[in-house]
């Protein structure tokens, strides 16, 4: 009986010693316990994905169906159109190139808007010819226009998800174009001698769009855009004092049919 209570003893307090760990009061390094007791493991916490909101773009266009209406008037056509018995017109007006950059951002699945700033190649119209006036008075002329535009656009679209890397949109687009005009003149007359003349004018009229086209999401930093778009592009003029009056060039609205190609940079 004597020996019987030592050997008790022992025991409880062996079990005594271990309770705290059986019942995971005591933490080690490795996450186990001596005790083979498992220590829980915090479940990982979910990292947010956001879609991109901006996104920048670059795009190049090739443009067709372009042939405003040009008309030329005054000296040296003694205020008459240039075009009746006084030569012949050449217009350089197709094909025409666009190549632009821009600026958007994404409002949700189907709706974005962006700001874009394009440089249209630069076309011209010429006038070349001869007449004889007041019986015996002899004018040969040469009457060169430069047209060039740079065209300022707000676009928006609506974006038909399909699931899949390719979305088809819809899009349209309003702001303005400034307009550049440069006229050189080359005429010889056989009273009033030769003279060269030349002369710039700037405008800024209305510049509209409408686009369809589909995106290729490459990945989530950049997407391929192919379009189609529609742009029209007011009309504008240019005035150059010539032999003591002046002759005027008139452009008409420039409506173009244009395929675009472009790059989609997205920023998270």
């Amino acid at each position: 009986m004597r020996r019987t209570l030592p050997i008790l003893s022992l025991a409880l307090a062996l079990c005594a010693g271990a309770m705290p760990a059986l019942a995971g009061g005591t933490l080690y390094d490795d996450g186990i316990n001596p005790y083979a007791v498992v220590t829980p493991v915090p479940a990982p916490v979910p990292v947010p994905v956001y879609e991109p909101e901006w996104y920048f773009r670059a795009d190049f266009a090739a443009a067709f169906g372009a042939q405003p209406s040009v008309s030329a008037s005054g000296t040296p056509f003694a205020g008459g159109d240039i075009g009746v018995g006084a030569g012949g017109l050449s217009k350089d007006f197709e094909p025409s190139f666009v190549g632009g950059v821009g600026v958007g951002y994404i409002w949700g699945p189907a709706i974005r808007t962006d700001f874009t700033v394009d440089i249209h190649s630069i076309m011209q119209a010429k006038y070349n010819g001869s007449l004889i006036y007041g019986g015996a008075n002899d004018l040969d002329f040469s009457d060169k226009t430069r047209f060039m535009s740079t065209i300022l656009l707000f676009n928006a679209y609506y974006d038909f998800r399909t699931g899949t890397p390719f979305t088809p949109y819809l899009g349209g687009g309003v702001g303005f174009a400034v307009n550049q005009l440069t006229q050189e003149i080359t005429a010889s007359d056989s009273v009033e001698g030769d003279e060269n003349a030349s002369s710039r004018s700037t405008h800024i009229g209305f510049a509209g769009a409408a686009m369809a086209g589909v995106t290729w999401e490459i990945n989530s930093f950049f997407a391929l855009d192919i379009n189609y778009r529609f742009l029209h592009i007011a009309g504008s003029d240019v005035n150059t004092p010539i032999y003591d009056s002046s002759s005027t060039i008139s452009i008409g609205d420039l409506n173009e049919h244009q395929i675009r190609a472009g790059f989609r940079f997205y920023v998270n």
